[in-house]
């Protein structure tokens, strides 16, 4: 029982909350983009919150159930269908056999989740479900592919008020942790950085996204490379930043002005090249209260 590739896309990849406890061996942390969408897509169907779903990147996905069971499909609005008519996103739905349900092109957002009713059964490498193309963990879905999941005839789902989806249209401004490097860039290089409009290049991957802007002089001299962790904004040599993503390595030898609140790093997921952005400074106990939060509210725990 599965969902079987009808037609492959530009990006299309399983993914769960990532590969957690192997960074000490020089593995990426891998996972979903976007955290917000991939978990309330789990919570719409009562999944357990670790669940592997499939992250489609800019559309052209068309998958055919083999099996009768349920799905909710959240994040970006790539023009979602069933049997070639339009269908409700951020919802719990029933999918029977011989359903096609199709992604197009993208109207809002990068990256939307399909969320299957006791998630997808896909292989467990080291720890996890995530596939990670930089490091030949995996492989995207091409045709033919089969994604095996259990049948269910009875569910209990639920929706989201309207309301509460986000939009992906909007510039954002980005919450920063301050690093033990923070006070190695002068109060001029601080200011030049919080007080500037950033914008998002087509450098914007799985691994990392590079912003264009005003550049802030750095020092020459060379660093040893050492850990980096998700959400890390280097300054480059070129002065400009780049925010580490999902997929990027485990060493990184560039000063790093601070850390990107987690929960943001979501809406920078769903952000096109050409979006302005902004960081504002955030403090740890503002992070933890707010981090606590989202996963009280999911059930996340590790």
């Amino acid at each position: 029982m599965s969902f079987k590739v009808i037609k492959s896309s530009f990006l299309s990849t399983v993914q769960d909350y990532g590969r957690l406890t192997h960074g000490e061996h020089g593995m990426s942390q891998s996972g979903v983009m976007d955290e917000h969408a991939y978990a309330w897509g789990n919570h719409l169907l009562n999944n357990h919150f670790n669940k592997a779903a499939v992250e489609i990147t800019f559309g052209g996905l068309q998958l055919e159930a083999q099996v009768d069971t349920f799905i909710a499909v959240t994040g970006a609005d790539l023009d979602f269908r069933i049997n070639d008519q339009a269908a409700q996103m951020w919802h719990g739905l029933q999918i029977h056999k011989g359903d096609v349900l199709s992604w197009g092109n993208p109207k809002s957002g990068v990256r939307a989740y399909l969320a299957v009713k006791g998630g997808f059964d896909a292989s467990v490498l080291f720890g996890s479900r995530s596939i990670n193309l930089r490091e030949h963990i995996g492989a995207k879905l091409t045709q033919g592919d089969e994604l095996p999941c259990r049948s269910f005839d009875t569910a209990t789902y639920r929706f989201i008020s309207p309301k509460y989806v986000p939009n992906y249209n909007q510039d954002i401004t980005l919450r920063l942790l301050p690093t033990y490097q923070f006070n190695e860039f002068s109060i001029n290089q601080r200011d030049l950085f919080f007080n500037q409009d950033y914008t998002i290049t087509n450098a914007n991957d799985r691994t990392g996204c590079r912003l264009s802007g005003a550049p802030i002089a750095i020092k020459k001299e060379r660093m040893i490379s050492e850990g980096i962790s998700y959400g890390s904004v280097e300054i480059a040599t070129d002065g400009l930043p780049i925010i580490l993503l999902k997929d990027a390595p485990s060493i990184g030898g560039y000063p790093k002005i601070g850390t990107v609140f987690s929960l943001d790093l979501a809406k920078l997921a769903q952000r096109q090249p050409n979006t302005k952005l902004r960081f504002e400074l955030m403090s740890m106990h503002e992070a933890q209260k707010e981090r606590k939060k989202f996963n009280d509210f999911f059930e996340i725990s590790f």
